[in-house]
């Protein structure tokens, strides 16, 4: 026969304060993969940012007008981002070797550009700057 008047009500005390730290565990699991969650979606939006700056500026390189004495400033309008292509700057410009030409004029340069791009995000307004370096062989006088 149990005696009721002995029990101390450990075992509830006991099953009270297991179901608090499992409770503590499962939120702060909660907690840790939402962070997680949102920084692999930044990542996500980082690297896609990324690739709309490099789309933009393979988009300038591949138009020679952009290497010319005047080079101009470009906006590419993407559906998640917005990149801003700076104009190429000429950096260097080597005499190109092998060539035997006597004129000046039309001997040809290797010429360094650079062009950065600076991508907005739409959404979040946040902004990233890639800068790409480009080497081109081009008559003489196009590096100012």
């Amino acid at each position: 026969m149990i005696n009721y008047r002995k029990q101390q009500g450990v075992v509830l005390f006991t099953s009270l304060v297991v179901l608090v730290m499992m409770t503590l565990f499962a939120v702060s699991s909660i907690n840790l993969s939402t962070v997680n969650l949102r920084i692999v979606g930044n990542m996500q939006a980082m690297r896609a940012m990324d690739a709309d700056a490099q789309a933009a500026i393979e988009q300038t390189i591949s138009t020679m007008n952009n290497f010319n004495l005047t080079p101009a400033a470009t906006t590419v309008t993407g559906a998640l981002a917005t990149v801003n292509v700076s104009a190429p700057e000429c950096i260097d410009s080597q005499i190109a070797t092998g060539y035997s030409a006597v004129s000046a004029a039309i001997i040809p340069e290797d010429n360094v550009w650079e062009v950065i791009a600076t991508v907005t995000d739409n959404v979040t307004g946040a902004t990233s700057t890639i800068h790409q370096g480009v080497e081109i062989r081009m008559l003489a006088g196009n590096c100012p």
